[in-house]
């Protein structure tokens, strides 16, 4: 008797974004609109709540930490599996977003990008060394391309988040170069850095991937090549 395996789970396009950007979008929400929107809510609630300035991230950091756990729990549920990179990256954004909260101190906070963009560039650099491709785990089947074309992207890709831990780094040790990083005074460098790491960084991993197209639709298979040379078209002598 044969076994059929049963198709694997994927989140819809729709649920994907959500779970991807959802904790984001929450994060953007509470750090640019908390001080309008806690006053709101605290009147519903009959509190009266309200955000002082230099509080923002912390605030932030408290809604998305819950919110990335929503997106991590619903995407683990609807996958039926967990996905290595998605679990190491939870537990990096968990363990340094709790020590912000419970420390007091932003720095956790703002380091959590340069710590992940390295763990992602070591990971891809070590798997070529134990001659392992990480990048077509990752992709899992979606992209179908030879060995040597996976290469070529894994090296592009650990380059890629090398640049932006680094950049990542120098950008807010720069802009919170003046600031108490574990006091209750506001820091007019922090929106910039939040701007960089909501906007910059992103926009710049989907300029890059879009510069990988060219190289993909090089080594992709022709979906023609298998139909017979010889073969014409319908109503041709």
């Amino acid at each position: 008797m044969n076994e059929t395996k049963s198709p694997e789970l994927r989140l819809s396009g729709g649920a994907k974004l959500a779970v991807d950007m959802g904790p984001l979008a929450v994060f953007m929400i509470a750090y640019f609109f908390g001080g309008r929107l806690a006053p709101l809510f605290g009147g519903l609630a009959g509190q009266d709540w309200s955000v002082s300035e230099g509080e923002e991230m912390y605030l932030a950091v408290g809604l998305f930490l819950p919110a990335y756990l929503v997106a991590f729990i619903y995407s683990v549920w609807k996958e039926r599996r967990v996905a290595p990179m998605l679990l190491v990256t939870g537990v990096i954004v968990g363990v340094l977003g709790s020590l912000t909260l419970i420390l007091h101190n932003k720095m956790f906070f703002y380091m959590k990008p340069t710590i992940i963009y390295t763990l992602f560039a070591a990971t891809l650099a070590g798997g070529m060394i134990a001659d392992r491709n990480f990048l077509k785990i990752v992709f899992d089947g979606a992209l179908h391309l030879p060995d040597g074309a996976w290469r070529i992207l894994t090296k592009r890709y650990a380059v890629f988040f090398a640049v932006l831990a680094v950049a990542n780094e120098i950008a807010w040790r720069y802009f919170m170069r003046d600031c108490d990083l574990t006091g209750e005074a506001g820091c007019s460098g922090e929106k910039h850095w939040v701007n960089l790491k909501l906007f910059g960084f992103t926009a710049a991993s989907l300029v890059f991937t879009g510069f990988q197209a060219p190289l993909i639709a090089k080594f992709m298979p022709d979906e023609n090549a298998d139909e017979k040379p010889d073969e014409k078209p319908a109503g041709e002598n």
